[in-house]
């Protein structure tokens, strides 16, 4: 019997940690080993993934993802998206659910995803603060 389709959920929200940057990073070597083998052999080349459009950065996260766990919204998290399994990426939700797409490669080459500084200045880029909307005038 085939295995039941995977049903994406809240449970499929987890946090980012360095042990899944080391899953991407073993993901990204298994991928250039069959690259390579796949010239050698001459292989047929996969079907290139394509970002999903559901969960593209700045969309809200689709309703089928359940609301979040009040502890994992501000926090980096796994990304959601099939096409970015193999790419050193992360995603965090603000408080309205919004999708925030971050690299974990290091920034000015020095501070990792995980540097407090990192971690503040992602904090302060997916809070939307109320004094710097602009009122409509009538």
């Amino acid at each position: 019997m085939a295995g039941l389709p995977h049903i994406p959920g809240p449970e499929n929200l987890r946090p980012f940690t360095p042990e899944s940057l080391a899953a991407i990073e073993q993901r990204i070597a298994e991928a250039e080993a069959l690259k390579i083998k796949r010239q050698q052999v001459e292989l047929p080349e996969e079907e290139e993934l394509k970002p999903s459009s559901d969960l593209e950065a700045g969309k809200n996260l689709p309703l089928i993802y359940g609301d979040p766990p009040v502890e994992l919204i501000g926090t980096p998290l796994e990304d959601l998206d099939p096409f970015y399994k193999d790419k050193k990426t992360f995603i965090v939700l603000n408080k309205g659910k919004s999708i925030f797409r971050f690299s974990a490669t290091p920034a000015l080459y020095l501070l990792g995803p995980f540097h407090p500084i990192r971690r503040g200045a992602i904090k302060v880029l997916i809070h939307s603060y109320p004094c710097f909307t602009v009122a409509r005038a009538n």
